[in-house]
């Protein structure tokens, strides 16, 4: 099973694919446009056992985790604070990038089973507005 894990922002997602172990086995920035979606599942077509894991599914990762949950894909909502969490207790003094992010996603995915699925009566996280 490949774990392909989402970092989210407005005008890119950095996606990281790791194993079983937690190894990366892939890594790819995608830029936010009509064709996303079809690029990313372009990309994950050498991983037919795989599941998603997106960061902030509710907020800017929302119309990604949709996509994916409407083409039948296993997706999981990473929260934001569950992340930076795991960011501030890695490690070696990483640098913040998103790779480095994305990878943080994957570890939260990876050892709690706990997270929220995604699917399409999911709504977005409210602004408080």
């Amino acid at each position: 099973m490949i774990l392909i894990d989402v970092d989210p922002h407005k005008s890119s997602h950095t996606a990281v694919a790791v194993d079983a172990a937690g190894h990366q086995v892939a890594q790819r920035r995608f830029a936010v446009n009509a064709g996303t979606f079809n690029q990313v599942m372009r990309r994950c077509e050498q991983w037919p056992e795989s599941r998603f894991a997106v960061e902030d599914a509710r907020g800017l990762g929302r119309t990604l985790a949709q996509q994916l949950a409407a083409a039948g894909e296993n997706v999981v909502d990473v929260p934001s604070t569950l992340s930076a969490r795991a960011r501030l207790l890695a490690t070696g003094g990483d640098r913040k990038t998103d790779a480095n992010d994305a990878r943080r996603v994957a570890q939260v995915a990876l050892f709690r089973q706990d997270l929220q699925p995604v699917s399409l009566r999911t709504r977005p996280r409210s602004c408080g507005c």
